[in-house]
C-alpha cells in the first residue's frame, strides 16, 4: 500500500480492534463523526471492524487503512480509500487521527497522496465533511480539491448544519 515520507498504511486485521477502539473512545476525534459520541468497544467488534475488513473485498487497493508512523512503528489513525458509492467514476478519501497526532502535516501528507494516486489512475477524488470539520476542510483544500456543495447527510448525528462535498478531477 502507499508510502509518504513519514506515514505507512496497511490493512487492518481482526486483532486491530483496540487501535480502534483507542481511536473512537475519544469524544475530540469524535466530535465531527459522531458529535463526539464515541464508540464502545463492542460497536468497534460487531460493526466498524466487520466493515473495514469489507473494505478490502473488491481489490487490495482500496479499502480503510490502518496508519503508522514510519520511525517508531505507532498507530495514528487511519485513512480511507474507496470507490465512492454516490459519484460516478469517483473515489473516497477520508481520514481519523489520534488527538495527539493531530496539527502535524499528517493528514495532508496522506491525503495529497492519496489524491494524486487516484487522480492517477484518471478518477475524480471526492471528501466530505460537517461544515464545521474546519482542520479537515483545510486538508482536503490542500490535497488540491474544491468546494463542490453543500448538503444534508442523513448518515450519521447531525450538527443541524450542511455538510461540504469536495472534488477533485482528474484533468485539473
Amino acid at each position: 500500500m502507499l508510502k509518504t515520507k513519514r506515514i505507512y498504511l496497511k490493512r487492518f486485521n481482526e486483532d486491530d480492534a483496540e487501535l480502534l477502539f483507542q481511536l473512537d473512545s475519544d469524544v475530540d476525534v469524535m466530535k465531527y463523526i459522531s458529535l463526539g459520541i464515541p464508540s464502545s468497544y463492542e460497536e468497534i467488534t460487531k460493526k466498524t471492524m466487520p466493515r473495514i475488513i469489507e473494505s478490502y473485498k473488491d481489490n487490495s487497493s482500496f479499502g480503510i487503512f490502518a496508519a503508522f508512523l514510519k520511525h517508531v512503528d505507532e498507530f495514528i489513525g487511519w485513512f480511507q480509500f474507496e470507490i465512492d458509492e454516490e459519484i460516478k467514476d469517483a473515489i473516497e478519501i477520508g481520514w481519523r487521527l489520534k488527538k495527539q497526532y493531530w496539527g502535524n502535516g499528517y493528514a495532508t501528507e496522506v491525503a495529497i497522496a492519496l489524491s494524486d494516486k487516484g487522480v492517477g489512475m484518471g478518477k475524480k477524488i471526492v471528501a466530505r465533511s460537517m461544515i464545521e470539520n474546519i482542520a479537515s476542510i483545510r486538508v482536503m483544500e490542500k490535497a488540491g480539491l474544491e468546494l463542490k456543495n453543500e448538503f444534508w447527510g442523513d448518515y450519521q448525528p447531525h450538527s443541524g448544519n450542511p455538510d461540504v462535498l469536495y472534488i477533485r478531477s482528474p484533468n485539473r
